[in-house]
């Protein structure tokens, strides 16, 4: 019985520090984040994660009308962002700014509507442990507002 309860604590342990909040480890991905366009369809993606750590993910699909969605709280270590402590993005590219000479993608901003330049990306591949969400690989991006 000894050996067991080493053995979980040494789990518990190893899960509960593999991954980190959001606000305090990884600021860079705060924000809304937006798929430039995906698949043959043109679906919209977005991905928000605010200072608390509260990420939520939605696919609209217009294609098959349809939309799925995931909430939860948003954690990352190297090599991916959880959100609600089983769905995932493995992490490709981390975020980064965007040289807006070379590269123009518009976003939407979420608070007034109006459509402008990205200066930062991100490359993931998932959302991984949902069986409705995963889209694969695609450049996420976003403006800082």
């Amino acid at each position: 019985m000894k050996y067991i309860l080493i053995i979980l604590s040494l789990l518990l342990a190893g899960l509960s520090s593999c991954k980190d909040k959001i606000e305090k480890a990884r600021p860079e991905f705060i924000g809304c984040w937006f798929v430039d366009s995906h698949g043959s369809n043109g679906s919209s993606i977005h991905l928000s994660i605010d200072e608390s750590s509260s990420a939520y993910f939605r696919v609209n699909d217009f294609d098959n009308y349809n939309d799925y969605h995931s909430r939860g709280e948003a954690r990352a270590n190297d090599n991916k962002l959880t959100i609600g402590g089983t769905k995932y993005f493995l992490i490709i590219e981390y975020p980064h700014p965007l040289d807006t000479t070379i590269e123009k993608n518009l976003v939407l901003d979420p608070d007034d509507n109006i459509y402008k330049i990205a200066n930062w990306k991100m490359v993931l591949d998932g959302l991984h442990g949902s069986i409705n969400c995963n889209v694969g690989e695609c450049a996420f991006y976003k403006a800082d507002y």
